[in-house]
């Protein structure tokens, strides 16, 4: 395995974490989902469920560090044993969306006045999103109703094992994806094409690369680096700003939220990075609030936390 690297608190990069899945795995899972049914699946994840947990040494100690936290209490096994399994029905549930097969689940949306507004007006905004529920069901849910246009900044060298899932269920979304890869002056134009024709573009505003410019905030009791990506897009492009959460909430039943972060973000030359740590900052406090409200949903399941490996909080 190459070496890994890592980010300016000692901590493995996220992305230097090998994807434990296979592409026929990816694809025997996606066939058996669709063949099955959602409640005979549900049943067959248990023992996936189990293998990860007991072959994933790293996962279940990222695990144990973010619930301890989040939970304010010494997780047990059955605890981090639900967190893997959420993660899991998510990721079939993901299956039934991208194929277009939603009436299988139930999506409760609410969204903002103010959010909604500024979707419907096709003026082009960001939408920022986190490793956290689901992403499928804001976008069939939260953005669809509101006929908007929806574009994904990801990169395709590095989440492979997603790319190949989404080309194989739903091609039309994976062919809006602006790849992320290209970085510097491409993604800006790529992105900036994008706000201009009136599209929603999303953004993960949760967790940043080793190579990339970060911002370090509070949260759930500690500290982590955020990407200053999304925020000096924005203020480059002066687009409005609207946060999205989607939520499992156990069953066939998601929660997806969308709110108005700033129809507009300023960057005054002599208080350019206060401004931008302030949006970081204000961004992972409301994210915190919706973990807090469903801890489960979290799937960061890598060294997250600066301090973990140097006060021992990740530990076994």
């Amino acid at each position: 395995m190459k070496p890994s690297p890592s980010d300016a608190g000692g901590l493995r990069s996220w992305d230097s974490y090998r994807e434990r899945s296979t592409p026929w795995m990816i694809a025997l899972l996606v066939n058996t989902t669709l063949f099955l049914g959602r409640p005979l699946m549900r049943l067959v994840l248990w023992p996936i469920v189990l293998y990860f947990y007991i072959t994933g040494s790293d996962a279940r100690r990222a695990s144990r560090d973010y619930l301890r936290r989040v939970l304010q209490r010494e997780p047990r096994a059955r605890d981090i044993l639900r967190h893997f399994h959420t993660f899991a029905v998510v990721f079939i549930d993901r299956v039934y969306l991208l194929s277009e097969r939603e009436e299988k689940l139930h999506i409760e949306a609410h969204v903002t006045d103010d959010a909604l507004r500024t979707i419907r007006a096709k003026q082009g905004c960001l939408l920022l999103v986190a490793h956290f529920g689901s992403f499928e069901a804001l976008r069939v849910k939260g953005t669809r109703r509101a006929e908007a246009t929806i574009r994904i900044v990801l990169d395709r060298q590095v989440g492979r094992m997603a790319m190949s899932l989404l080309e194989k269920l739903n091609p039309v979304l994976a062919a809006r994806i602006i790849d992320a890869s290209r970085r510097g002056p491409e993604l800006m134009l790529d992105i900036k094409q994008a706000v201009e024709a009136g599209h929603l573009v999303g953004m993960m505003a949760d967790r940043a690369r080793a190579d990339e410019r970060s911002l370090t905030v509070r949260f759930l009791g500690g500290t982590i680096r955020v990407p200053a990506g999304p925020w000096i897009v924005a203020g480059m492009l002066g687009v409005p700003v609207v946060l999205g959460f989607g939520m499992y909430r156990g069953g066939r039943n998601y929660e997806c939220r969308l709110e108005l972060f700033a129809q507009r973000i300023d960057f005054p030359r002599e208080s350019r990075d206060a401004v931008l740590q302030d949006c970081a900052q204000r961004y992972a406090a409301r994210l915190e609030e919706q973990v807090r409200a469903a801890p489960f949903n979290w799937f960061n399941f890598h060294d997250y936390w600066l301090e973990a490996e140097r006060d021992g909080t990740a530990a076994h």
